[in-house]
């Protein structure tokens, strides 16, 4: 259950639409090389050297798959593309209240 108001903004889906949009700020806010760096992995260059960058990255509703999953859409500067899903597999048993801070 939803409470404060914040039902039309979220949903009966307030988790997957939370954890998308955590995703999508986290993946947004810095640099990926910088990402890279602060989770200690190697950083993915073009082959003159410069850093591949983040171009977009946008939400997704259902992953085209017909389901209630939630996802986030990359494009990379190198041309890729990368799905990343948010699929929850169990729903919490009692009631959630939402806060803002």
């Amino acid at each position: 259950m939803i409470d404060d108001g914040s039902d039309d903004e979220f949903g009966q889906y307030a988790h997957e639409e939370i954890l998308q949009a955590v995703v999508r700020h986290l993946l947004t806010t810095a640099d990926l090389d910088q990402l890279c760096d602060d989770a200690d992995l190697p950083q993915l260059t073009h082959d003159d050297g410069t850093p591949v960058t983040i171009d977009s990255a946008r939400v997704y509703r259902d992953a085209q798959v017909m389901t209630l999953d939630r996802g986030v859409w990359l494009e990379l500067s190198d041309g890729s593309v990368f799905g990343l899903t948010v699929h929850i597999s169990r729903r919490p048993r009692g009631e959630v209240t939402l806060h803002r801070r």
